[in-house]
């Protein structure tokens, strides 16, 4: 996740429910008080409530009733990317699992790709399209702690259930479209070659040898950081991993009159994945990783077809149509046939890990809590409609008028990652220029935290099933 401006306290003059305030002594009578945030102007309240789009629950169900205006604010793009303002609320992950029901029942979206590793998600998409396999397992799998939660569960057994009998509809596919665990990448690659081309399988693995003491093993765990090592060796597995990628570009004609072309694809995507993860260890892996992500993504949807519509799932932070970010990589490349969901919420709890001031990690994963967000921010404008959940187009606003120039920004917006510095709440806020970073925005005054299950990932690389993991397409 993106690293976010820091506020301090004294910054942010009157917002006692932001930064706190402790006693020093006595009754209080003599304590200065706080003032008290000036309540939202009348006409942006009206504003907000002539305009947004409630909608009944978050809950996932097969009743759309109440999100079908989406319709016609989705029309004919095939691209939906939805984000959220934490890894952990459980009504955003629950939301984007009703969403994608409603899409592919609806509007005939057929895959599915979120912020996790490409080659271990190809496993869920096994499932999800066999039933081989223990779903359980293999979202652990995916290595993302914050994906490894009964709501996303919920929905890949979902998809698994839709697939055995998809009636009319089509069947939606699984994908991962991140690139942070490369070990199962490089199986891939040595696998088919010590099946297809043996002598060459050999070079191969002494190619990847200068990166083998940096892979993931099957748990996903790393005993060594490729970033820390050494630029020498930074420079020749950069040189190795681009010389693996180029020698099986040239023998591709050869590997598909052995195998398959959808086979030599994934052998392709699979170096690519292994090159893109030493790019952004040699970086500062902000931006290369969101423009590898966008690569990913762009690819899974050429694979997927010319009439194929793809739902991505990621971080406010990456979806958002912000220069460098995955989002305005997609944008480019897609223009009107994209459509930018951003999620945000009020208050409640989520879960995170803990860090401290200085980012060291404190705690793993658990419940947190924030409280009410300072006056400046899109948060508090959202609350004072008083309206539980609802659906906001950002798009052809006219943003000059008393009502609506508090939404052109920059204004504060709230995104948490995986982690939280609770000793510094304020910390986990950006300037945000909203209708500049997303079309849509999924609001809910209340969150609570995501339910998150055991760690019990494969033991190997190997596929849940008998044959290779495929596009099901």
């Amino acid at each position: 996740m993106m690293t976010l401006p820091r506020f301090s306290c004294a910054a942010l003059s009157g917002l006692a429910l932001a930064c706190g305030s402790s006693p020093d002594g006595g009754d209080g009578a003599d304590l200065p008080t706080e003032p008290q945030p000036e309540p939202v102007a009348q006409e942006i309240v009206d504003w907000l409530e002539a305009n947004v789009v409630p909608f009944t629950t978050a809950l996932p169900g097969d009743e759309f009733e109440d999100l079908a205006f989406l319709k016609e604010r989705i029309g004919d793009a095939r691209v939906v990317a939805l984000g959220e303002a934490t890894h952990g609320t459980r009504e955003f992950f629950d939301m984007k699992h009703r969403l994608l029901r409603f899409l592919v029942k609806e509007m005939d979206f057929n895959t599915f790709a979120i912020e996790a590793t490409w080659p271990e998600s190809n496993r869920v998409n096994d499932y999800v399209h066999t039933g081989v396999g223990d779903a359980r397992m293999l979202l652990s799998g995916l290595y993302f702690w914050i994906w490894n939660t009964e709501e996303v569960l919920d929905m890949i057994e979902w998809m698994r259930r839709h697939n055995n009998n998809p009636g009319d509809d089509p069947t939606v596919s699984f994908f991962g479209f991140d690139m942070q665990h490369p070990g199962m990448a490089v199986y891939n690659v040595e696998t088919f070659l010590a099946d297809v081309d043996p002598p060459f399988a050999s070079f191969v693995r002494g190619l990847y040898d200068c990166i083998r003491p940096f892979l993931n093993d099957p748990q996903g765990q790393r005993t060594a950081s490729h970033s820390a090592a050494d630029p020498a060796v930074q420079q020749e597995c950069a040189e190795n991993v681009v010389e693996v990628q180029d020698s099986l570009t040239a023998r591709r004609a050869q590997y598909e009159a052995l195998s398959s072309a959808e086979a030599v694809a994934r052998l392709l995507r699979s170096a690519r994945i292994v090159l893109q993860k030493v790019e952004m260890d040699r970086s500062d892996g902000l931006f290369v990783r969101d423009s590898s992500m966008a690569e990913n993504a762009i690819w899974l949807l050429e694979q997927a077809g010319p009439d194929a519509k793809i739902v991505l799932w990621a971080h406010n932070g990456h979806v958002n149509d912000v220069p460098g970010w995955m989002g305005s990589r997609l944008r480019e490349e897609y223009g009107d046939d994209l459509v930018i969901v951003g999620f945000d919420f009020f208050e409640g709890s989520f879960t995170a890990s803990v860090l401290s001031a200085t980012d060291v990690l404190v705690e793993g994963p658990g419940p947190r809590t924030v409280a009410a967000p300072p006056a400046d921010s899109y948060e508090y404008h959202f609350r004072a409609a008083d309206v539980p959940r609802f659906v906001l187009d950002l798009r052809a606003i006219d943003l000059r008028t008393a009502a609506t120039q508090w939404l052109a920004g920059p204004r504060r917006f709230r995104l948490i990652g995986c982690c939280f510095r609770v000793s510094d709440p304020l910390s986990h806020f950006t300037f945000a220029e909203l209708p500049q970073e997303y079309d849509l925005l999924v609001y809910f005054q209340n969150s609570t935290h995501s339910e998150r299950l055991p760690f019990n990932p494969p033991s190997s690389f190997s596929s849940a099933s008998s044959s290779p993991p495929s596009q099901h397409h």
